[in-house]
């Protein structure tokens, strides 16, 4: 049971592992196209087929790297591991400096949300529940001095 579940986790790793590959290099080719619309058709033939052959290639490589690893499955933890080394490898990308400009802006941003927070929070516990308690205390101790005053009249 155990094995049928690894092999359809193998088969479904391996798959999205080459759509990326295929997916990436397609990319690629487009890119190659567009910049060679001068060339003949001939041409852009033969770089589509390099390309293809490469994608190949590196998809048998990927795989065969995958295989060598999943071959001492055993001695792993758990079958997460194994997954997580099959996507960081060959895909570990540094951040750019765009990412750690919107990573400054997000920490920026959330800095500004809980100062606003605590504003708000000092506003109401200080300022209005100790203004609301001032008032409510001058009310009834005017109301309690002027039953007083009306008491002794009479």
């Amino acid at each position: 049971m155990a094995t049928k579940k690894l092999e359809a986790l193998i088969t479904k790793t391996v798959k999205k592992v080459i759509k990326k590959e295929l997916g990436k290099l397609k990319k690629d080719n487009l890119v190659i196209a567009s910049n060679q619309t001068s060339n003949t058709l001939a041409e852009i033939e033969k770089v589509k087929n390099d390309n293809l052959a490469l994608a190949s290639n590196q998809a048998h490589n990927t795989l065969d790297r995958f295989v060598a690893k999943v071959d001492n499955w055993q001695a792993k933890d758990s079958n997460e591991e194994i997954i997580d080394e099959i996507y960081t490898n060959g895909y570990l990308s540094l951040p750019s400096k765009e990412d750690a400009e919107l990573e400054c802006k997000l920490r920026e941003l959330k800095f500004k949300q809980e100062l606003r927070k605590d504003w708000i929070l000092f506003l109401l516990k200080d300022v209005i529940v100790y203004s609301a308690t001032i008032i409510f205390i001058f009310a009834v101790a005017g109301f309690y001095l002027f039953t007083l005053i009306t008491h002794q009249r009479y």
